[in-house]
């Protein structure tokens, strides 16, 4: 992280202060992680970083443990009103909406979002029973 300064424009494509994988074998992440990691790099993009909640948990795997456990499509859906006071994300569950949250993107391009795992299981379940 670079302490407040913002990113240079002249840094060639890709170019990322630190590699997240560089210890880390590719091939031992979940499928959709490694296929992400490789089109980004694919595309010279700067690494991939999968969006999390506010407690760090991955998400994209929670959400997807939880729509096989609980047989349901669940989607964080971008929500714009005619005013910033009304804009965010909203957690939908087969099509019902759950729960609004904001999101944040990091300096380092990781999506997180204002609420933690647990909380968000919580929501989920109490919203398919």
């Amino acid at each position: 992280m670079t302490d407040g300064v913002p990113r240079s424009g002249d840094l060639p494509p890709g170019h990322d202060e630190e590699d997240p994988y560089a210890d880390v074998d590719v091939e031992t992440l979940p499928d959709w992680w490694r296929e992400n990691v490789e089109r980004f790099r694919a595309h010279r993009m700067r690494p991939y970083r999968p969006p999390a909640f506010a407690d760090g948990t991955v998400l994209p795997g929670r959400v997807r443990e939880l729509e096989s456990e609980l047989d349901v499509e669940i989607r964080l859906q971008k929500r714009i009103g005619p005013d910033e006071q009304e804009e965010g994300w909203t957690v939908v569950v087969d099509d019902e909406p759950v729960t609004g949250v904001d999101r944040v993107r990091t300096e380092e391009g990781r999506s997180v979002y204002s609420i933690s795992a647990d909380e968000f299981e919580r929501l989920v379940r109490e919203a398919v029973e």
